[in-house]
């Protein structure tokens, strides 16, 4: 095992512990350390692909699902029984076609109910002439984490 530069960051000593609770019922083996690394390393990947979209001049706005960022403009879609439903990213909500608030689960399970939102809502970006799956956006980002990671590692000679 290679040496790993460590600096403290200081937390309430209750705001530590209710993690650390937290995690021994949600998470058994998880240490909290291990597990405010992953929260940074994702909020650090956002926050640079934001920057990014605002560096190329295109909107900071948008709603973040999850790991996936939907910039204003986004168009949300999903279907019921031969039914299409669609919604937009306006500012940092999304908006159904009658102007009601939602969520992404929410979107998918209008009509029905116990629906994932990553597998039944299709996503079209702005500027982008085709719909792609949210599971596939979703899986994307992930392997685009994984592979720098990897570069990563190998970048510090480690492997």
């Amino acid at each position: 095992m290679a040496f790993e530069a460590k600096k403290p960051i200081y937390l309430p000593v209750t705001d530590f512990l209710n993690l650390e609770f937290h995690l021994m019922d949600t998470r058994p083996g998880v240490k909290p350390d291990a597990f405010v690394t992953e929260l940074v390393h994702r909020w650090l990947a956002i926050e640079m692909e934001r920057l990014a979209l605002r560096k190329n001049g295109q909107a900071t706005r948008g709603f973040q699902w999850k790991n996936v960022f939907l910039p204003d403009g986004t168009s949300l879609r999903t279907s019921y029984q031969h039914t299409f439903e669609f919604a937009n990213v306006v500012g940092d909500r999304i908006l159904s076609d009658d102007g009601e608030s939602l969520t992404p689960s929410l979107l998918a399970n209008r009509h029905a109910k116990g629906r994932n939102a990553w597998r039944f809502i299709w996503l079209r970006f702005p500027g982008d002439d085709y719909w792609v799956r949210a599971d596939g956006c979703r899986t994307r980002f992930t392997e685009q984490q994984r592979r720098r990671a990897i570069k990563e590692v190998d970048a510090s000679g480690l492997v």
